[in-house]
């Protein structure tokens, strides 16, 4: 009686124990370890050929959309390569994106006041079996390499973009890979800050002042 009694409490403090162990050094979702506060990580499906996977700022995850022409719940939309944003010919949102080239993540401190492009329809990969016309964000049309033959390897350009959200908030977003850890392609992971600092001009500024600053 007493063996089995002893037994279930080793058990017991055995499974607290490691069961602890796992909590401490289990990655937490959406951070990087060690990183500099404020910055997050987010891997997102977007393998399917015929959705669009769309994602929030704010929510800081994946939101279920059913009318994204028509909805401003979400910031970023992803298929495959293509990234959209919630402007433009996309969304009703005060959107937009601007590409400041391959710079160091950290030494982007303040959104740019101007220069944001919005969504148009666009003709991609023209010529060749894949081309379709669609509507998309042209800042982040050419955000990847592609080298090798058939299926081509995608490696990121690593260039840092501020995406101006639906709500005309600011995010500085840095795409880092293509692939999944089994290798699985479609599988979008990009490493972000939100809220981002705005520009002088604009901190402050209503949703529907930045949508006339910026149209």
């Amino acid at each position: 009686m007493n063996c089995s009694f002893h037994r279930t409490i080793w058990t017991s403090v055995l499974v607290v124990f490691f069961g602890s162990l796992y909590c401490c050094t289990a990655p937490v979702e959406g951070k990087i370890a060690g990183a500099a506060t404020g910055i997050m990580q987010y891997t997102i499906d977007a393998h399917s050929y015929e959705e669009w996977t769309y994602f929030s700022f704010s929510s800081g995850s994946v939101v279920e959309v059913s009318d994204p022409a028509n909805s401003l719940d979400w910031d970023l939309g992803f298929q495959r390569l293509k990234i959209r944003a919630n402007c433009g010919t996309s969304g009703p949102g005060g959107g937009g994106v601007k590409n400041m080239g391959v710079i160091d993540f950290d030494s982007l401190t303040e959104a740019p006041a101007e220069g944001y492009a919005v969504d148009e329809v666009l003709t991609l990969f023209p010529g060749s079996p894949h081309e379709e016309t669609v509507s998309v964000n042209p800042e982040m049309v050419d955000w990847y390499n592609m080298t090798g033959g058939m299926p081509p390897t995608i490696t990121s350009k690593k260039d840092v973009f501020v995406v101006r959200t639906a709500d005309g908030k600011h995010a500085k977003i840095q795409l880092l890979d293509y692939y999944d850890k089994e290798g699985h392609s479609g599988f979008v992971t990009f490493k972000y800050v939100y809220p981002f600092q705005p520009p002088a001009a604009v901190e402050g500024t209503t949703w529907g002042a930045v949508k006339y600053l910026y149209r």
